[in-house]
């Protein structure tokens, strides 16, 4: 699974996480608060998607699930032609986020 990174100020991670709790068809609650390696992340310096972000002292790394992971799925498995977005460039729809998909 790829995830996306944002480094959240500690006081502000309950509000981010009953925000975003609100958004499961978008990218959701976070997968992981604050301990990268539980999700096999050694290194923040170097993520395998997109660039390092700078994790100020009074910040947490907060992870949620990232829409990059079903492209990397795509490279993976080899498909001719494919339409996706790329890292730190979201999709772009006419569909509301409070929209229900199903």
């Amino acid at each position: 699974m790829v995830v996306s990174m944002k480094p959240i100020k500690g006081v502000d991670v309950a509000k981010e996480v009953l925000l975003t709790n609100e958004y499961p068809h978008a990218h959701g609650a976070p997968i992981c608060v604050g301990c990268p390696q539980s999700i096999g992340i050694q290194d923040l310096n170097n993520p395998d998607w997109g660039d390092a972000v700078e994790i100020k002292k009074d910040e947490i790394p907060v992870f949620h699930a990232c829409g990059v992971t079903p492209q990397n799925v795509l490279i993976e498995s080899k498909v001719k032609f494919a339409i996706t977005h790329a890292p730190g460039h979201m999709f772009v729809t006419d569909r509301l986020s409070d929209e229900k998909v199903f």
